[in-house]
């Protein structure tokens, strides 16, 4: 569409789009642009707005996240352990999501270093970190637990793929599923060199993130690809939190340990042994989930939300459970 007139007629996408690069990307100004066109820079101006609006620009403001120091005081006094309480504004569940995986992108960025071996387990708010990593040393990225969905977007596999890109580090997939039939077939799996190559490494994790899914009430991924039977089980057990296949009543102890004779993923032991352990998760939901993984002094570190800690925070103190780390 050429424009000889500074007139109310609403421009055609491909003259928006034209005119948003050279003000976004190519630095013309206003002025600029609207000698460019024959057009006023007001017209110019409502242009702008009008590929805003029909969705041809969308602008994305890179920050640190919205950390709430004295929440996060608070909460590590409380519950015994590093805390990140960020806020999630709205606390909807894609909100809480966003906020937490950026504000652990900011723990993973910031404590990353050259040659370390880094451990990521899988969930929607480890999948949304990825969105904000943007700086890293080089180094190894390893898978911690195999699939438990076919959805490519949120594959732990795909998690593992974006962060090492952001390396240019190695990375250590496991490219099969978390849950086996039996025994036989994992160690079937297990033999395989390239998944062999990711399980080999986790003795040598420096730093690990997990997420950690609700049982009851229910807020587990993986809580919808078990079969009837497991779920009665493990429901007869009390489980409260799972966490890479792990699962935890709700005094911090571990169950159901007998499951990971099937599970294609890091062992309770294994993940002890990693010298930092970031949980991330957030969302009122999860408060009784997270206070029981907490218990077990498993983690070292939790990057939260604001519903959550606020929950937390009502909550009796906890002194994680001693001698486990």
């Amino acid at each position: 569409m050429a424009v000889t007139r500074d007139d109310e007629v609403r421009m055609d996408r491909s003259t928006l789009a034209e005119i948003a690069r050279l003000y976004y990307l190519g630095n013309l100004s206003k002025v600029d642009i609207a000698l460019k066109y024959g057009i006023s820079r007001f017209r110019v101006a409502r242009a702008l707005t009008q590929a805003r609006d029909e969705g041809i620009v969308s602008i994305t403001i890179q920050g640190v996240a919205p950390v709430d120091p004295w929440t996060s005081y608070q909460l590590s006094q409380h519950w015994g352990i590093a805390a990140t309480v960020v806020d999630s504004g709205s606390g909807m569940d894609r909100a809480v999501r966003q906020a937490v995986g950026h504000a652990t992108a900011e723990v993973f960025m910031d404590n990353a270093r050259e040659d370390a071996i880094v451990g990521f387990a899988w969930g929607r708010t480890l999948t949304a970190m990825t969105d904000y990593v943007t700086r890293l040393p080089k180094l190894s990225v390893v898978q911690l637990i195999g699939a438990v969905t076919s959805d490519l977007d949120e594959s732990p596999v795909e998690l593992v793929r974006r962060t090492s890109a952001s390396s240019g580090g190695r990375a250590y997939p496991i490219i099969a599923p978390a849950i086996l039939d039996n025994e036989h077939a994992l160690a079937a799996l297990k033999s395989n060199p390239d998944v062999k190559a990711a399980l080999d490494l986790f003795d040598a994790l420096d730093m690990a993130f997990v997420a950690v899914g609700s049982w009851d009430p229910p807020a587990s991924q993986i809580r919808g690809v078990l079969p009837q039977a497991d779920l009665d089980r493990l429901d007869e057990l009390a489980v409260k939190a799972e966490v890479a296949g792990v699962y935890f009543d709700s005094q911090g102890r571990i169950v159901a340990e007998d499951y990971s004779r099937r599970y294609l993923c890091i062992s309770a032991d294994q993940l002890r042994r990693v010298p930092r352990l970031v949980a991330a998760a957030g969302g009122r939901i999860k408060m009784e989930a997270v206070k029981a993984v907490v218990r077990s002094g498993m983690i070292t570190d939790l990057v939260t939300d604001h519903t959550l800690a606020e929950a937390a925070l009502q909550s009796e103190a906890i002194t994680p459970a001693s001698g486990l780390r």
